[in-house]
C-alpha cells in the first residue's frame, strides 16, 4: 500500500541520515545600506510546534507576517487568468487517483487503483509540475478525480469549469452520489485559492506581495527510489520560497561563514524560482535518537520580489526549554 513501507526499503532508509508551490508593479527603489555600512545582520526564530503543526509565512523586512494550520487546507489552484493548475497538500499527504470517468454519480466507492495511480506533486511547485499538469493540456478537465487527504478520509472532486476569473468544482464525499458545487473567485493578490472538503473555501496564506519564505511540512519526492523503480514520498519540514517573483539557491560546499560570506560569493549561486530550493537539508536527524543538528555553514540566497538579496543560514531548531520544531536563523540583505 502507498504508506506501508518494505522492511527492505526501511533497511535502505536507515543508511541515510535524512533531513526533515499579475498586475502592474510599481518600480521598487532599493534602500542603501545606513551611512553607506552593512545592513544589520538580523536573528529571529519561528514557532512551527515539536509537531510541526503550524505553518508560519514570513518578510524578510518585517517578520512573521501570518501562521495559519498546515492541516486547513487539502488542495490549492492558481489564481491567473492562464495555466490553470491544481496542487495538492502534501504535507498533509493529500492524494489525487483520477478514474477516467466523467459521471460524477457513478464514482461512489475507491474500487482497486492501480499501481502508480495515485498523483501527487513534485515538490518543486513551478508551472506545469503538479500532479494533474496544466487544466488547458490535459484531460483531467470534467473528470471525476478521488482524493485521499491523508486523514483517512477519501472525497471526490470535479473540476467543471474555468475562466479567467473563475472555477467551477463539484466536491463532496465519495460515497455520496450528490456532491456540492462551489465557484471559486480567483483573487491575483494571492498566489492561489485553498480549498478543504471539511470546510469549503478558506484563506490560510497572505496576500503575494506580503511574504517571502514558509516555513510549513511538506512532501519531497525520492523520484525511482524503491526497490521497483517507483518512487517514495517522504512528508519533510522546511522552508519553501513565494512561487511570486521570488528565486533562492544553496550552496554545495557547506564550508561558508555567515559572517564572511560577501555579495561576491552570493553572484557565484545560481538562483532559481523552484519553491523547495531551501528545502529541508538545513538540518541532520540521528535516527536512532530523534535529534536534530542543524547546518551552521550552509548558506542560502533568496531573491526577493523587489529583487533584494538576502543571505540566510540556520542556527537552530530547539527553544530555550529544549522543544523541537523552533527554528532558528540568521539573515542579512546584501543589496
Amino acid at each position: 500500500m502507498k504508506r506501508i513501507l518494505s522492511l527492505t526499503l526501511i533497511a535502505a532508509l536507515a543508511a541515510f541520515t535524512f533531513s526533515s508551490c499579475m498586475k502592474d508593479e510599481k518600480p521598487y527603489a532599493i534602500p542603501k545600506a545606513p551611512d553607506g555600512g552593512k545592513f544589520p545582520i538580523e536573528q529571529k526564530q519561528v514557532r512551527i510546534g515539536e509537531d510541526y503543526e503550524t505553518q508560519v509565512y514570513f518578510n524578510f523586512e518585517t517578520g512573521v507576517v501570518s501562521t495559519s494550520d498546515f492541516k486547513s487546507w487539502d488542495i490549492s489552484f492558481t489564481t491567473g487568468a492562464d495555466n490553470a493548475e491544481l496542487w495538492m497538500n502534501g504535507g498533509k499527504q493529500v492524494l489525487i487517483y483520477p478514474t477516467g470517468n466523467s459521471n460524477y454519480a457513478s464514482v461512489t466507492a475507491l474500487g482497486t487503483v492501480p499501481a502508480q495511480g495515485w498523483k501527487y506533486d513534485n515538490p518543486s511547485g513551478l508551472s506545469g509540475k503538479s500532479g494533474l499538469g496544466i487544466f488547458s493540456s490535459s484531460n483531467h478537465l470534467n473528470e471525476v478525480l478521488i482524493v485521499d487527504d491523508g486523514q483517512k478520509n477519501y472525497y471526490k472532486l470535479q473540476v467543471l469549469d474555468i475562466s479567467a476569473t473563475q472555477y467551477k468544482i463539484k466536491a463532496g464525499l465519495l460515497t455520496n452520489a450528490q456532491g456540492v458545487e462551489y465557484t471559486l473567485d480567483k483573487n491575483t493578490d494571492y498566489n492561489y485559492i485553498f480549498f478543504s472538503f471539511a470546510t469549503g473555501i478558506v484563506k490560510p496564506e497572505p496576500p503575494k506581495a506580503t511574504w517571502d519564505v514558509l516555513f510549513t511540512r511538506y512532501r519531497h519526492i525520492y523520484y525511482k527510489f524503491n526497490p521497483d523503480g517507483s518512487d517514495f514520498p517522504y512528508i519533510v519540514n522546511g522552508v519553501l520560497t513565494n512561487p511570486y517573483q521570488t528565486q533562492s539557491g544553496g550552496d554545495t560546499t557547506k564550508t561558508y561563514d555567515f559572517y564572511n560570506f560577501s555579495l561576491e560569493n552570493a553572484q557565484s549561486f545560481t538562483l532559481a524560482p523552484d519553491r523547495d530550493k531551501i528545502g529541508y537539508n538545513w538540518k541532520d536527524v540521528d535516527i536512532n535518537t530523534g535529534r536534530y543538528t542543524v547546518r551552521t555553514k550552509q548558506m542560502y540566497i533568496v531573491k526577493d520580489q523587489h529583487e533584494a538579496l538576502w543571505k540566510l543560514h540556520f542556527t537552530g531548531f530547539y527553544d530555550g526549554d529544549g522543544k523541537k520544531g523552533n527554528p532558528s536563523f540568521e539573515f542579512q540583505r546584501l543589496q
